[in-house]
């Protein structure tokens, strides 16, 4: 199984076109075994996944704030133990980013990283829809 180690998340409030938004950088090492290299080499591909979540206790489980805002990204493992250095960005609406129900409260956000292995995957035919 895969190891994340180090994980970092690191928040930076901007202003674009008036609009208050969030850089998100997501920074961490994945080292992978040689039973994941074997899955490789067979066609297995590994995705990396990265959720954006508020966490707000006593609530057990943390809110998933923006889910596609770091797109799914494929990860090549280079060998056996080679810690893969990754930094995903993206650019949030502060807005978006609201996790507590007053405004001007602080926001606790943390990201959850996964690698997901995918053995196949396959598009359906487009069919249109009239609106």
């Amino acid at each position: 199984m895969a190891t994340i180690a180090n994980p970092v998340l690191t928040l930076t409030p901007f202003t674009e076109n008036t609009q208050q938004k969030v850089k998100i950088e997501v920074k961490y090492n994945v080292t992978f075994t040689q039973s994941e290299i074997d899955l490789q080499t067979s066609g297995f591909k590994f995705q990396e996944v990265i959720q954006v979540l508020g966490v707000d206790a006593p609530n057990p489980v943390d809110q998933v704030l923006v889910s596609n805002i770091v797109p799914v990204q494929d990860i090549t493992i280079p060998g056996v133990g080679v810690a893969v250095s990754r930094m995903r960005t993206a650019k949030a609406l502060r807005k978006d980013l609201q996790e507590d129900p007053m405004a001007g409260d602080a926001d606790e956000i943390r990201c959850s990283i996964q690698i997901i292995p995918v053995a196949a995957s396959a598009f359906t035919n487009t069919v249109s829809l009239a609106g």
